[in-house]
């Protein structure tokens, strides 16, 4: 699917399949391969395939194609499921256009054409719209970390809760969402590292091409916004693998308590065991089987026997 943009106001709107000259942005979404082939030739660049876009080498993701920039970031969104996605997205700068080129449907290229023309650059060169989105996709990012941060607190209140609800705690999907929650700020900081490079390569390339004073202040400001988020991501990361430790020791206690409640009741009819196998005897000569207080006293003495080691563990505080 292929959607260019054209400035209207305040506003990017959106014509599907437009590529002309008066087209600022052209993005593109699951190209077929021979949609790519096409395309690559009437825009004058190679669009990478999506074997390239996933390369994890440095160089492979940032580098120039005949002057053009050529940058491929991480980008997470929320794919079937409502499970976090993250797909590489390329941002190729001509000298008239933006290109893009993603897999998938992160939030920021829905939501920014609507405002472009309301970002801290504007919306009236190619240079300020890639820059205009990557402050919107910069702002994204650093939403779901608050996002995950705010669920982490939930989690944390839950795992060390003092009431008698703590008993009632399912262990089991509690550490079920503090994977989700890990994984999601795991990608956060594989996204916000790649987007770190492509601000460290963006830089000098609006040197070169002598962009606005507007622009380049713009991108050291992002690049200072993505170093807090990722530190940021890193408290949560490290916040996660506390909860994780909490919860696994938490699961130990209830496993030793409940190991505990056996080891007593084991200790407690033990006494009364014993007793009960020396009258089971079939010796002919026991006198307290003629007894007429025989079976009282040997209930009463298990009885006894039973409530003993009771009282002494209560009294030594392990019950």
């Amino acid at each position: 699917m292929i959607n260019g943009y054209r400035v209207k106001g305040d506003a990017l709107i959106a014509e599907a399949g437009a590529t002309g000259d008066d087209v600022i942005w052209i993005d593109v979404q699951s190209p077929a391969e021979e949609e790519r082939s096409a395309l690559s030739q009437t825009l004058g660049v190679t669009l990478p395939s999506r074997a390239d876009q996933e390369e994890i080498e440095h160089s492979s993701r940032l580098y120039s194609d005949q002057g053009m920039p050529v940058m491929t970031a991480l980008l997470p969104s929320l794919g079937d499921g409502k499970k976090t996605v993250v797909a590489p997205v390329t941002f190729i700068l001509t000298e008239t256009r933006l290109i893009t080129i993603r897999h998938h449907d992160p939030r920021p290229f829905s939501t920014f054409p609507d405002r472009a023309g309301r970002s801290s650059v504007g919306c009236a060169s190619a240079e300020a719209v890639l820059v205009g989105l990557i402050e919107e996709i910069i702002d994204r990012l650093a939403d779901i970390t608050e996002l995950a941060g705010q669920q982490i607190d939930i989690i944390s209140q839950r795992i060390f809760q003092s009431d008698e609800s703590q008993e009632r705690v399912n262990h089991r999907e509690t550490l079920r969402e503090i994977g989700r929650n890990d994984e999601l700020v795991m990608h956060l900081r594989e996204s916000l590292l790649t987007m770190e490079r492509l601000m460290g390569y963006l830089a000098p390339v609006m040197e070169t091409r002598k962009a606005d004073r507007a622009l380049r202040t713009s991108i050291k400001t992002q690049s200072r916004d993505i170093r807090t988020i990722t530190e940021q991501a890193g408290f949560l990361q490290q916040k996660t693998a506390l909860l994780l430790e909490a919860t696994l020791g938490l699961i130990n206690i209830e496993q030793n308590g409940i190991i505990k409640i056996f080891s007593v009741a084991a200790v407690a009819f033990l006494p009364p065991t014993l007793i009960a196998s020396i009258y089971g005897m079939n010796f002919e000569h026991m006198p307290e089987l003629g007894w007429t207080f025989g079976y009282p006293l040997a209930l009463l003495l298990m009885v006894a026997s039973s409530l003993g080691p009771l009282l002494y563990f209560r009294r030594r505080g392990w019950l």
